[in-house]
């Protein structure tokens, strides 16, 4: 089942009064994955009307303070600000302050890299590593893709969140109650048989024989443990070719 129209994807929220810059962050950062809210700066101050990953607030110098207000308003989320000047004082501020900048004029590929390492911090904040695999599966919980045998899968949102429940807990057991919390569910008989439901689906990815699991496993009466490593490839490209090496071969990797 080819799930990529539900795959998640990072929300960026754009705080300017420059409509072309608005229009320019989103040209940039759509196709990478990311969908990007546009709104006027003074969103900084009211209330958030979205909870988003990245926020990006456009300057004419940086300001340390900023990225503070914008931690506050936006819980959880990496503060990104983009500015026309600065001093170097400025930026150290704002980097001691939890933020991060880039000056205008800036490359596509500059802001690109920006935002994923933003999301890059907010995975390891949540206690997980991007990548983590076992044997010839590899999975990728920042593109919320796994790769297995050659083939690419694309993760729904609420396989993504049982993943991350589970990642953290990579070798030890995840609670029925730990997991169906983090998808906001209570733990009644209903939402228990729904999670079994969810890791069935996550077993046909994850797995190659679902009916005789060896990476998801049940631990009866209690919940799902992950009998993964944590890996540390640049690339989930770079992972796969890894793993095909040493199985001795190399087949092609198409999307399902």
């Amino acid at each position: 089942m080819n799930s990529r129209a539900s795959r998640p994807r990072t929300l960026v929220l754009a705080l300017s009064d420059e409509v072309q810059l608005q229009r320019l962050l989103r040209s940039i950062l759509e196709p990478s994955g990311c969908k990007v809210v546009a709104a006027p700066r003074s969103a900084l101050e009211g209330l958030p009307t979205e909870r988003p990953d990245v926020v990006i607030v456009d300057l004419d110098h940086l300001d340390h303070r900023v990225a503070g207000r914008a931690k506050q308003t936006f819980a959880g989320a990496e503060i990104l600000e983009v500015c026309n000047n600065y001093r170097e004082e400025d930026g150290i501020a704002v980097l001691e302050n939890g933020g991060d900048y880039l000056a205008r004029p800036f490359r596509a590929q500059d802001l690109v890299a920006k935002v994923h390492a933003a999301e890059l911090r907010r995975l390891a904040a949540r206690g997980c590593r991007r990548y983590y695999r076992a044997g010839l599966l590899v999975i990728d919980l920042l593109a919320g893709e796994v790769a297995r045998d050659g083939r690419r899968f694309a993760l729904t949102s609420t396989e993504l969140r049982i993943l991350e429940v589970l990642a953290r807990e990579a070798g030890g057991v995840a609670t029925t109650w730990q997991i169906l919390c983090s998808l906001g569910r209570p733990d009644s008989l209903r939402d228990r048989q729904a999670l079994r439901a969810f890791v069935y689906e996550l077993r046909r990815k994850l797995e190659s024989d679902p009916r005789r699991p060896g990476v998801l496993l049940n631990e009866a009466r209690v919940g799902y443990r992950l009998v993964v490593e944590p890996g540390g490839p640049t690339s989930l490209g770079a992972e796969m070719r890894a793993s095909q090496d040493m199985a001795g071969f190399c087949p092609d990797v198409r999307k399902p």
